[in-house]
């Protein structure tokens, strides 16, 4: 009660400047500093990243000005434990809209990767957009000014929580639309270039890392696999998406599907020879597809490049619109024409031309596969 009290007796946007005394990392400097930076990218996130209007992103930067100002009250000094927890509830007293409070008070979560780790979306209300922005914003700021600035976790030590700051950036994102509404699926990329450009100082020199991706698909490899999700299904989707969480998920949930299926069995079992001997055009790019035609000779050639003119643009499509059933069902279809062609044509012909021509329908087929799913995870043993 005498914490309560006391600290009632001034706002939280009063503290703000007290925050200038408080050190986040030496390198990195106060928690004022990273207030001012998480506002910045809270508002973009809302706005830019998730299509929100402008009052909504107003909130998010207003919430992560104060997200922090708890930090320099009594009650929080004296029990650390409720950080957030009485900054949002110092807020809702003063008067603030939920949407700026509920997004102090939960701004620190999500810290497990189940989908029904808190916070839920009836918790949110009608804040879950702007928690969102501030969420991700404080945890991405955290994760790229430490590695920035050289820091790393090894083992069970990891001193500033980044494995734990991770997931819950990447559960928010994988969760998106159930926590929020917003059905985006947004990739990783754009929001660490976003976070990291605070940090340019660091670039070059030693042990900074401006853009840690094998450190985050890592994590989101772990998050999916703790979700259920088998591994080589796993290492399929993370090949074909790199760090788009949602899509990720998406494909997993309709990937079992298929993966059992004769047709789709032989496509993922032949794509190992599609990618390794695709290799061999080193980095020449292919023909085009239409130019293919007058190239090849064989009935089977003319049959898988009429079987790509067809099905590619109808598989990218479908992958473009989210429905990865249909892409994975005209990719599957083209599996016994690909096996065939192993069977009837040599790739390497002693024919320059003729052997670039394969090639060339080898890189095709590889890449239109690769943009939906590395299949070849999925061959048996």
């Amino acid at each position: 009660r005498f914490f309560w009290e006391a600290d009632r007796r001034a706002t939280l946007e009063s503290r703000v400047d007290r925050l200038g005394t408080l050190t986040f990392h030496k390198k990195l400097g106060t928690y004022k500093d990273k207030t001012e930076r998480i506002a910045r990218l809270a508002d973009w996130i809302a706005k830019d990243a998730f299509g929100a209007d402008g009052q909504t992103a107003q909130y998010a930067a207003h919430a992560a000005r104060l997200a922090k100002a708890d930090l320099a009250s009594d009650m929080v000094r004296e029990f650390t434990e409720l950080q957030g927890t009485m900054g949002g509830i110092y807020a809702q007293q003063s008067g603030l809209p939920e949407q700026v409070w509920k997004a102090i008070y939960f701004h620190y979560l999500p810290v497990g990767v189940e989908a029904d780790a808190p916070p839920t979306r009836a918790q949110l209300g009608g804040a879950a957009v702007t928690w969102a922005a501030v969420s991700l914003a404080d945890k991405l700021d955290s994760i790229a000014g430490l590695y920035a600035a050289g820091e790393r976790f090894t083992g069970s030590r990891d001193p500033f929580g980044m494995r734990r700051q991770a997931h819950g950036v990447l559960r928010i994102l994988l969760d998106l639309p159930e926590l929020t509404g917003i059905d985006r699926p947004l990739t990783l990329k754009p929001l660490l270039e976003m976070a990291v450009e605070p940090f340019e100082r660091f670039r070059g020199q030693p042990n900074a890392e401006m853009e840690p991706y094998g450190f985050w698909q890592e994590r989101l490899k772990y998050l999916l696999e703790q979700r259920g999700f088998e591994a080589g299904h796993v290492r399929a989707v993370l090949t074909a998406d790199g760090l788009a969480p949602l899509l990720a998920r998406r494909k997993l949930e309709v990937l079992p599907e298929f993966a059992s299926s004769p047709a789709f069995t032989q496509l993922a079992t032949t794509f190992k020879r599609v990618k390794n001997i695709a290799r061999e055009l080193k980095g020449d790019p292919p023909i085009a597809l239409d130019g293919l035609a007058a190239l090849l000779r064989e009935p089977v050639e003319a049959q898988l490049v009429a079987e790509l003119q067809d099905r590619v643009p109808r598989a990218q499509a479908a992958s473009a619109r989210h429905d990865f059933r249909g892409a994975l069902t005209e990719l599957s279809s083209v599996g016994p024409t690909v096996d065939r062609f192993f069977v009837e044509v040599l790739v390497m012909a002693e024919d320059l031309t003729l052997r670039r021509a394969r090639l060339s329908l080898m890189a095709h087929l590889r890449d239109v596969v690769l943009g939906i799913a590395d299949v070849s995870e999925l061959a048996p043993d």
